[in-house]
């Protein structure tokens, strides 16, 4: 008799390689066993080794009684210490890399929540994976703690920085370091709407906002998004493989814009109508007011639309204003050199918050590569964070796609050029700066081509 087939869980990113379904973006068909992929197969959606995945049991996890786990009574802090704010995937990285290179570092974390370690590009697809925000827990802080042998003290936020005397002041008392590392993220931007169901507009950036989000949608048929970017569609087609009516509201003249070429976005969009997402283009929502049944939105032509629950996806914004009021250097993001240390020596900063050589990268990919330059730095080694287009897989059901749009180096000085198209919805675009290969699209059957076509790309 033969082996059931199983689930296999990228610890990175969430991503769940299901044996029986295979990945057919990545050249593996249905049936193919986890011990069969080839050794240098990766994780399409974040890129991480195959190493990086476990096998996955779907048994739920109590994550409340998991952050009210005790927190370990390792010291917070110290003139000898090296202190990470933030718990995101950058923070809990970082720690990771440091305790790797030096068993002895006296590290610590400090986070306004409760810290727990969880998959964040999970959030926009665990409608259709069956997952509530519990399942998607890993680690409770002081378990990911006690396993790096380190101090955290959680649900605590750092109100100012004193980089004279290296002294942070937070909301639990003074803490003390001798070097400093920001992980502090970014926020959700949030439309500027009136109306008395304004505060009411959900966006969706962690997991305490994603377990509000599945209890309110307790009772709710027709969801409305707003935001034409990559994260308004994975959740659109989140919900629709849950049979939610959905509509997106998208402010421009085709989806994703920022790193699709309109003829992928075109081929994307025919096909989010086949599965009955409705996409309303070039359209401004000025008002939301409570109606009978739900919420009333009211456009900048004046037309109306009633919906049972609006969830803003517009982008997101870098949390400079720790850094800012600290008398560190910031322009859209945290600036850093290619240390990662930011204006002051002593004080580094990674991850969505940060700005290298004008670049914003929120992608995993560059945070574990930031991570490890940290690291290496701190532990005495030279290191030097290189800016590179990041690749970037799209979780689009209704057609895969892998995206490597160019840096805004280059965004200005060449074009997108179509290569060649392929039976059925494989597509190959390329942008091209004196016909030399700074970014590409691929979408189908061609998204298998996406790792040599990224080895090709002009430095």
């Amino acid at each position: 008799m033969s082996q059931p087939y199983r689930k296999y869980l990228c610890k990175t990113c969430g991503l769940i390689y299901d044996e029986a379904e295979g990945d057919p973006d990545s050249g593996l068909a249905p049936g193919t066993r986890f011990e069969d992929i080839p050794d240098d197969w990766y994780c399409p959606l974040c890129l991480v080794s195959k190493s990086d995945f476990i096998l996955y049991e779907e048994k739920p996890r109590d994550a409340q009684a998991a952050s009210d786990a005790p927190v370990p009574k390792s010291k917070v802090g110290g003139k000898d210490a090296i202190v990470i704010v933030g718990s995101g995937y950058a923070g809990w990285t970082l720690a990771e890399k440091i305790r790797l290179q030096n068993p002895d570092a006296k590290i610590s974390l400090i986070t306004a929540c409760d810290g727990a370690v969880y998959p964040k590009p999970a959030l926009s697809m665990a409608l259709s994976q069956n997952r509530a925000a519990e399942d998607l827990v890993e680690y409770s802080a002081a378990e990911k703690a006690k396993a790096l042998d380190m101090g955290v003290k959680t649900r605590t936020k750092v109100m100012s920085i004193n980089p004279a005397r290296k002294r942070l002041m937070t909301t639990t008392g003074t803490i003390e370091y001798d070097k400093l590392v920001l992980a502090m993220g970014a926020s959700p931007i949030k439309p500027q709407l009136v109306g008395d169901a304004a505060s009411d507009v959900m966006t969706i950036n962690d997991l305490s906002a994603y377990k509000k989000f599945r209890a309110t949608l307790e009772g709710k048929r027709h969801i409305t998004l707003i935001g034409g970017g990559l994260i308004a569609v994975e959740l659109a087609e989140d919900l629709a493989s849950k049979n939610y009516e959905v509509t997106l509201l998208v402010r421009g003249g085709h989806l994703m814009r920022n790193i699709l070429p309109g003829l992928v976005a075109d081929r994307l969009s025919n096909l989010l109508a086949k599965n009955k997402i409705n996409v309303q283009y070039d359209v401004d929502v000025e008002q939301i007011n409570h109606a009978a049944q739900g919420v009333e939105l009211k456009f900048d032509d004046g037309e109306t639309m009633q919906t049972d629950l609006v969830i803003a996806a517009i982008g997101l914004k870098p949390n400079i204003g720790l850094a800012k009021k600290a008398g560190l250097q910031v322009k859209q993001g945290i600036m850093v050199n290619a240390q990662m240390q930011t204006s002051d020596a002593d004080i580094y900063a990674l991850g969505d918050c940060v700005e290298f050589e004008g670049e914003v990268q929120a992608y995993l990919e560059p945070i574990r590569r930031q991570a490890a330059v940290i690291a290496d730095h701190l532990c005495g080694k030279y290191a030097a964070f290189e800016l590179k287009p990041a690749l970037i897989k799209t979780k689009t059901p209704s057609l895969a796609i892998i995206s490597c749009p160019p840096l805004k180096k280059d965004a200005q000085q060449g074009g997108w050029t179509k290569i060649e198209a392929h039976q059925g919805q494989g597509l190959e675009v390329s942008y091209l700066v004196n016909n030399e290969l700074k970014g590409f699209v691929l979408s189908g059957e061609l998204v298998t081509q996406a790792a040599h076509k990224y080895q090709g790309l002009a430095g």
